[in-house]
């Protein structure tokens, strides 16, 4: 068992950015095989999954992991990788305890704020393009998009307090993730007011029905670009866009790349 440093990861580092304000982007690539034991790492962090996979292990947990995958890690948390699938490539979005101390909040908010899986997702995207961007205002706008992402306000705790209508609305949208409900259509399913919906959904869900849908929508399609099977035109009316420019700009504005710059990642 060892520690990693600062920044140090077992595959191969493709790019590393430090924002010089505690948040660092490592780019991390796995073309062989590497440690598979026991280690940890000094500062808290999340990775996003964008190629490839691996099992997991921890103290009390185990579990695969692949394309799309977001998992978060305590400072010196203990885990181990195998049967890791080659060519695998990871984001890493590493956190310092100075970063945490300013925003008031700890790990555990952090670590709650990954179970938002589809809004995390991009704005760690985000996080990873300005990354590559890197010019003078790319630091300061990390940091924003990460207090976007460590925003305790910003999570689904309210779901746990909601009303019982609240879950089955979550669970029909994310089935009829590739339609284009309306609001009269999911409260008929629901046997509801539409005004219901309409005024508490912002509450409980921190967005509007339409910006949730798009997001739900373009994270169905980072799988579908990944397999390359189908071009940009197929993908979007797979997603329910009317066009393809559509889908592009929505896929822009959420995930911050152009759908061919995902491809090339």
């Amino acid at each position: 068992m060892y520690e990693l440093e600062k920044e140090k990861y077992l595959g191969n580092t493709k790019n590393i950015y430090n924002n010089s304000q505690g948040i660092a982007v490592v780019e991390t690539e796995y073309q062989q095989k590497v440690f598979e034991g026991w280690h940890s790492h000094n500062n808290a962090h999340i990775t996003l999954f964008l190629r490839g996979g691996t099992s997991e292990k921890r103290k009390n947990s185990s579990l695969d992991v692949g394309p799309g995958s977001l998992l978060f890690y305590h400072s010196d948390e203990l885990h181990l990788n195998h049967n890791t699938l080659f060519p695998s490539k990871n984001i890493n979005l590493e956190i310092e305890e100075n970063v945490l101390k300013e925003l008031q909040i700890n790990e555990a908010i952090i670590e709650k704020s990954v179970r938002n899986t589809t809004l995390t997702k991009f704005l760690i995207l985000k996080i990873f393009k300005e990354s590559l961007v890197a010019d003078p205002f790319s630091g300061d706008t990390i940091n924003m998009l990460f207090a976007q992402l460590s925003n305790p306000n910003a999570h689904l705790d309210q779901f746990e307090k909601s009303p019982f209508w609240v879950k089955s609305l979550k669970e029909l949208l994310n089935d009829c993730w590739n339609e284009n409900p309306n609001l009269q259509d999911l409260a008929q399913v629901l046997n509801l007011n539409p005004i219901t919906i309409s005024k508490h959904f912002p509450k409980y869900f921190g967005c509007t029905l339409g910006e949730y849908m798009r997001r739900i929508k373009i994270n169905r399609s980072l799988s579908l670009i990944d397999s390359k099977e189908n071009n940009l035109t197929e993908i979007s009316f797979q997603c329910g866009f009317a066009d393809q420019s559509h889908f592009i700009r929505t896929f822009k504005n959420q995930t911050g790349f152009l759908p061919k710059q995902f491809q090339k990642l």
